[in-house]
């Protein structure tokens, strides 16, 4: 007798634990669905004239959690698949409470994949490859880096009439941290396209509290102006402070050298460093070289982290749309390259330079 009413108490306990995490879950799950409805910038464009078959997917997708609440990020990664959009994903806050499976992906993955994907190991490069070529590679903007090695490498640079930029691995960052590259490849004025706002109740509470939080940042005001435009326009969209819906660039001088600049780009170029390579291609100056096009995560842009309500995961999500839509979309499609390599990509490189790097300085210089 006391051994089936332990028995049961360990069921119900089981039950009662589950249920709770049932709960937990789906109450996670709304939160996401509900916060990207009313948040992300492209949601009505992209569930537009297909509400019905959108509305029961997602109701499949609950279902789902009702019966496997355990495989939640998994549900909620679909979810956010179905956008297509690389500046709106999804990380785990407490991965003790989905380690199951975790460890199930990670061993589907190497079923499929291999158990160790191809390593990168792409360091931040700058050297002369001989008295006419320079050679940087660039495998990031999320730093200083990029603006410090062309600043100390300036002159060496100027003083050739060809340059290499290595872009590969290059997933983004901010755009200031390419400042320095532009006045070397720039060769006449160009248009840029400026960015507006999602004005949402969500968003003006986020820059709210962040303001809160930061009272004596130096940056403090910007976030002021910000909020202030988000809240006279509520429920639209509104050009961000210090954006020009279209702005004319326009540089004080032209460098002799370089003459011409080949730009290595490929799948992995997103954000920032898609927003170079838009500005890279206006000038004469400038080849794109690479066997595939860019990933194409441009149009959403500004991207900002929430955390869930019981801090299960985190959001990242846009807040601002590129004034170029709808007229040139980039997502889904990626910046095309001008010129082909007939070499295999290799990101193991270190600071070497590979036979594809001598490819495009001979093609730079008219050598068949």
């Amino acid at each position: 007798m006391k051994r089936f009413l332990y028995i049961t108490l360990i069921c119900l306990i089981s039950q009662t634990a589950f249920a709770q995490s049932k709960k937990d879950a789906l109450a996670e799950f709304d939160w996401l669905t509900g916060y990207v409805e009313r948040n992300y910038p492209a949601y009505k464009l992209k569930t537009q004239n297909k509400e019905k078959e959108w509305d029961k997917y997602v109701q499949s997708l609950r279902k789902a959690v009702v019966t496997h609440p355990d495989t939640l990020p998994i549900i909620l990664d679909n979810y956010l698949k179905y956008f297509n959009d690389a500046h709106l994903w999804l990380t785990l806050s407490n991965r003790h409470l989905f380690q199951d499976i975790i460890q199930r992906e990670r061993k589907r993955y190497e079923l499929h994949n291999g158990s160790r994907p191809q390593s990168i190991n792409m360091y931040y490069t700058a050297k002369a490859m001989n008295d006419s070529t320079f050679f940087l590679r660039i495998p990031s903007f999320a730093n200083e880096m990029a603006n410090k090695i062309v600043e100390d490498n300036l002159e060496s640079i100027k003083s050739r009439p060809y340059l290499i930029i290595d872009l590969r691995t290059n997933s983004g960052g901010d755009d200031t941290n390419y400042k320095s590259l532009i006045p070397l490849i720039y060769s006449k004025p160009y248009i840029k396209h400026g960015v507006e706002l999602y004005a949402t109740e969500d968003f003006l509470k986020m820059y709210s509290d962040i303001i809160v939080q930061n009272p004596n940042a130096e940056w403090v005001d910007y976030y002021k102006r910000m909020a202030y435009a988000v809240e006279e326009n509520l429920g639209g969209y509104v050009l961000r402070p210090d954006s020009k819906r279209l702005d004319t660039i326009k540089q004080d001088t032209i460098y002799f050298y370089p003459k011409k600049v080949g730009i290595l780009i490929h799948r992995q170029n997103a954000s920032s460093a898609e927003q170079f390579i838009l500005e890279a291609r206006e000038s004469e100056k400038v080849v794109l070289f690479g066997n595939e096009n860019t990933k194409g995560a441009i149009d959403l842009s500004n991207v900002y982290t929430i955390e869930s309500p019981l801090k299960w995961f985190k959001l990242h999500i846009p807040t601002t749309r590129s004034c170029r839509l709808p007229d040139i979309i980039i997502d889904g499609k990626g910046i095309a390259p001008h010129i082909p390599i007939p070499y295999k990509e290799s990101l193991q490189e270190k600071d070497n330079i590979g036979q594809e790097i001598w490819y495009i300085e001979r093609v730079l210089r008219g050598i068949n």
